[in-house]
């Protein structure tokens, strides 16, 4: 690998982002010493471990400009994640900014390259751009461009159609970064909380509506990390990889995600896993205690990629998913690892 990355589990994310600055290798950055002050459970498993300790090849450069998480929600949102280097931009309510904002997230190296792969997220309700800059980074090291899209509510398709809007208007731009290098035709749509019902209401959207953005639009996978309730299972048409947390107190994993959203995913391969220790605000955490950071990584690997060491997560089976010890495997435990019909006859 072009980095020379260090192993430790206890590194820490701190270089803040500044506008089409290069973010180098996160894993590269990161200090030796565990805060003594941090309370989180670091993450581990088998995923974690193979996907999350390791970044990918390339260095990052991004087109958003982050500061400090200013005014209340500012304020609450360093509650929620306490003892990090959490950022945030400017938009309202975290400053005067627009309240509407969208960023990429790209290899430093793109114009080497062919076309990438696109991760088209969202976050959660009140959330800001910032909260997920190490998890999005780690994801554009390993050769996708992944756009994240904000209106603080976040919860209908219009934030993942705005991003592919983005995507779609600076891949015809000669000034872009990304020009001619966004494939639109092979994009993951993915979100947190209020962001993670709204993937799964994007992911039931016909090719005929999508193309109505871009006719090169097409979508592979789902990924939807502790969604809101404000969508039906029986609606997606895409795979989809439906995460939750067992000590998250906004989406209990035994409510909406086990009744109406990952029973009712039957048209397309569907995957359910809780992870033991993790909260609503897991995913806003370093890469080192973001018990969601290994799996999901493996997941676009394998829907935009078909890496064959993610494939193994999901496909066979003895899929690695239903043996990670940071999710629920107790087989008389209803929140256990689980997978549909279609998603067990793959091969």
């Amino acid at each position: 690998m072009k980095n020379n990355i260090n192993n430790e589990l206890d590194h820490r994310v701190r270089e803040v982002l500044e506008q089409s600055e290069v973010v180098t290798d996160p894993m590269h950055q990161l200090g030796d010493e565990v805060n003594p002050k941090s309370l989180l459970v670091k993450a581990y498993g088998l995923a974690n471990e193979q996907f999350a300790r390791i970044v990918g090849l390339h260095d990052v450069s991004t087109n958003a400009v982050m500061g400090d998480c200013r005014g209340l929600v500012g304020l609450l949102s360093k509650l929620a994640v306490p003892f990090s280097d959490i950022k945030c931009n400017d938009s309202f309510p975290y400053g005067f900014g627009d309240p509407i904002s969208t960023s990429i997230y790209y290899p430093s190296d793109i114009s080497n390259l062919e076309k990438l792969p696109v991760i088209n997220f969202v976050g959660g309700i009140l959330s800001n751009q910032g909260h997920y800059t190490e998890m999005i980074t780690h994801w554009a090291s390993y050769g996708f461009i992944v756009v994240i899209s904000s209106n603080f509510i976040n919860s209908t398709i219009a934030m993942h159609l705005l991003g592919f809007l983005s995507l779609s208007q600076m891949n015809r731009d000669p000034d872009s970064p990304v020009y001619g290098k966004v494939d639109l035709a092979n994009s993951i749509v993915a979100g947190h909380s209020a962001g993670g019902h709204a993937t799964l209401r994007t992911a039931s959207l016909s090719d005929e509506a999508l193309a109505m953005v871009d006719s090169d639009i097409g979508i592979s996978g789902a990924l939807s990390i502790e969604p809101g309730p404000l969508a039906m299972g029986g609606t997606v048409k895409k795979p989809t990889l439906l995460l939750t947390g067992l000590a998250d107190v906004v989406v209990p994993p035994f409510t909406w995600p086990s009744l109406w959203l990952l029973p009712l995913i039957k048209k397309v391969p569907a995957w359910g896993a809780t992870a033991l220790t993790a909260t609503h605000f897991s995913p806003l955490r370093p890469l080192v205690d973001n018990e969601f950071a290994g799996i999901t990584t493996a997941w676009i690997l394998y829907m935009a990629k078909g890496d064959a060491s993610a494939k193994e997560y999901f496909v066979g089976e003895n899929y690695k998913l239903a043996k990670d010890t940071q999710f629920i495997q107790n087989t008389l435990n209803p929140l256990r690892v689980s997978r549909n019909a279609l998603a067990k006859n793959l091969s």
